[in-house]
């Protein structure tokens, strides 16, 4: 089970400006719906998970263009659009089975389509392999979103600590386009996983030469795949999982997850963001 995008209790829409992208205010005047119209919110996560082993299972990436129609573009409207990251606040753990905040009133979202999109490594060659994702449409039975989405899978997506690239030459909803180049963390290596009757204690290699503002959070799942726990710290390079958020559980599997943020604005995209979300997966017995 992976979190969907917009983290709540650590991170929300409002903090983007800390990282270097601001958010418009909303204009008043007869010319408020048209600059509201003409702006819009980009949320593209890059997953990487790797193990049990140094095996890469899979990179996906999956990107979001969110418009709405009535104010601002706030974590309801991308709560909404699909767009959302659930993770319980820094130094805190929840279950599997915490809810998920109810939508407090209906909104309509638009999900732009911006043409082809590209990603890949801005050192390689151009003839180098990039992922390529085709806008796919958003199917809603409520009818409160409409438009399209972007995903892809591959084992090639990037390349950890590398600089990237993100473009594309335009499409209906943004025919200028872009180009943005962003830095991918490196990979979580070195778990370790140490037991006893109080916690579990889980060690990585931390960053120290990475982002400052870099979270960790740790997924425990039973064999069955199934969420047990879910902690949220900061890139230190240990967590602890209390036993009393594992409750019976005696063996399963659990992932260490990095995640970073690079914003970037360009024209009609303020702001964007890209999370990188780096895992590496190891299994565990009481």
């Amino acid at each position: 089970m992976r979190p969907h995008f917009l983290l709540t209790g650590a991170l929300s829409i409002g903090s983007l400006a800390s990282m270097g992208c601001s958010i418009s205010a909303t204009p008043d005047g007869p010319d408020a719906a048209e600059s509201t119209a003409s702006s819009a919110t980009a949320v593209v996560v890059v997953e990487r998970t790797t193990g049990p082993g140094d095996a890469v299972r899979a990179d996906a990436v999956i990107a979001r263009f969110v418009r709405v129609h009535q104010g601002a573009v706030d974590e309801q409207a991308l709560r909404i659009a699909g767009a959302a990251w659930d993770l319980p606040a820094v130094g805190t753990c929840s279950s599997g089975d915490t809810p998920i905040p109810a939508t407090l009133q209906p909104r309509s979202v638009d999900l732009l389509d911006v043409g082809v999109l590209t990603l890949g490594d801005r050192d390689l060659p151009a003839s180098a392999k990039n992922t390529v994702l085709l806008p796919r449409t958003m199917f809603d039975p409520t009818g409160g979103v409409s438009g399209v989405f972007y995903s892809a899978r591959s084992t090639e997506s990037f390349t950890p600590s590398s600089r990237l690239q993100l473009h594309t030459s335009g499409g209906p909803d943004l025919p200028e386009g872009f180009l943005v180049n962003v830095a991918s963390p490196r990979e979580v290596s070195d778990v370790r996983v140490t037991s006893s009757p109080v916690a579990l204690e889980i060690a990585w290699d931390a960053d120290e030469a990475g982002d400052a503002r870099d979270l960790v959070y740790v997924d425990v799942t039973s064999a069955s795949a199934r969420l047990v726990a879910r902690c949220t710290t900061v890139d230190s390079g240990h967590v602890t999982v209390p036993a009393t958020s594992l409750g019976t559980l005696e063996e399963g599997q659990l992932s260490v997850h990095r995640l970073h943020r690079e914003s970037f604005r360009t024209k009609g995209i303020e702001p964007g963001e890209i999370r990188f979300d780096v895992a590496r997966v190891v299994a565990f017995h009481r």
